[in-house]
């Protein structure tokens, strides 16, 4: 609120600043208030271990009904404190009611994230101080640690695409929102099916980055460009769940979305010699100075970071992410570990 409040003082002078100023300051009061509500309902939902399709569920059905007072209250502020003359109407206020919602739904979304965060701390706490064998124990910890890298990123990427939903309703784009809604919750049926699984065939990887990649597809248009270039023989290796799509995102983030034109995104999957090599391609921004160098960390930050302590968990020394800028203007990202299932033959699949 006060972000709101103080980015909009160069607008003082304007008629309207009032109205903005009480509407914006009543939404984010009003919906920290919600948030109390929404506290109740998430930790009921936590204490009995309800499982986390429905928890989606329940928070997103119970989102708007909080949302449409929220709305409500600010309009009345907006009309009483800000000095408008524009009388009350429901249809804003229905139509205002998603953007609280999605505060609302972001903030179940943190307070999962953190509950889950700590209970894997917990149970890594409880793993250490355990008299297993060595190696059991060993092997234990590592499938937390993988764990919870996976959690970590779930709400990130969460957080992120709500945003951008919520950009496409403030921007009054109500279909491409309703769109990016439905890729969203398959995206999130098959990442919360079997939650304890941390491993998966890249077939199944491959599967949920077409889901991201296809709500990406709805914001960026004919911008963005994506090509698959997989070996058919490497699809049922095994691979730690939700290892690509981090690559992918930044790939957008630092690359496509930099681009005026946007650009192609090539991924691509070649099984050889008992490795996997996965690699993910993009063209670098239009702004030379902003374009990574060799193993920069600034490229990717986060992800990056996450998907490098997944490799060095999973397979050790075996398994290794090299990032690289090519001299032809593009920016490569490469992902080496072994095969879990043997392969045979050099058929390739190209899908576009």
């Amino acid at each position: 609120m006060a972000v709101n409040v103080v980015s909009s003082i160069p607008y003082r002078h304007q008629p309207d600043f009032r109205a903005y100023v009480a509407f914006r300051g009543t939404l984010f009061s009003a919906t920290f208030l919600g948030s109390f509500l929404m506290y109740g309902i998430c930790h009921w939902l936590w204490r009995k271990q309800i499982s986390m399709p429905r928890v989606a569920l329940v928070c997103v059905a119970a989102s708007y009904p909080m949302g449409v007072p929220v709305a409500a209250v600010s309009f009345w502020s907006e009309i009483h404190l800000g000095g408008t003359m524009q009388p009350f109407s429901w249809g804003k206020v229905f139509a205002a009611a998603p953007g609280a919602s999605f505060i609302l739904i972001a903030w179940s979304a943190l307070y999962f994230g953190i509950k889950h965060y700590f209970a894997l701390e917990q149970k890594s706490r409880q793993l250490v101080a355990s008299e297993m064998l060595a190696t059991e124990a060993q092997s234990l910890a590592r499938e937390m640690q993988l764990r919870a890298l996976r959690y970590q990123l779930q709400p990130h990427f969460l957080f992120n695409t709500l945003n951008a939903i919520s950009t496409l309703i403030l921007d009054e784009q109500p279909r491409v929102a309703m769109e990016m809604i439905t890729h969203l919750a398959n995206l999130l049926r098959s990442t919360l099916d079997s939650p304890d699984r941390d491993y998966v065939s890249l077939a199944d990887e491959i599967a949920v980055t077409e889901e991201y990649l296809a709500i990406e597809e709805v914001r960026f248009g004919s911008r963005l460009k994506v090509r698959l270039e997989l070996d058919r023989d490497a699809m049922e290796t095994q691979v730690p769940r939700l290892l690509l799509q981090p690559l992918v995102e930044n790939a957008i983030r630092h690359g496509i979305a930099k681009r005026a034109k946007g650009g192609n995104i090539v991924l691509r999957a070649i099984a050889r010699d008992s490795l996997l090599s996965v690699q993910i391609v993009n063209e670098l921004p239009d702004i030379t100075d902003s374009s990574p160098s060799n193993g920069s960390k600034a490229w990717g930050g986060l992800g990056l970071a996450n998907v490098r302590k997944r490799m060095e968990q999973a397979f050790g020394s075996d398994g290794t992410l090299n990032t690289r800028k090519t001299p032809d203007g593009f920016f490569e990202a490469t992902l080496s570990f072994p095969l879990a299932v043997p392969t045979n033959g050099d058929a390739t699949m190209l899908r576009e």
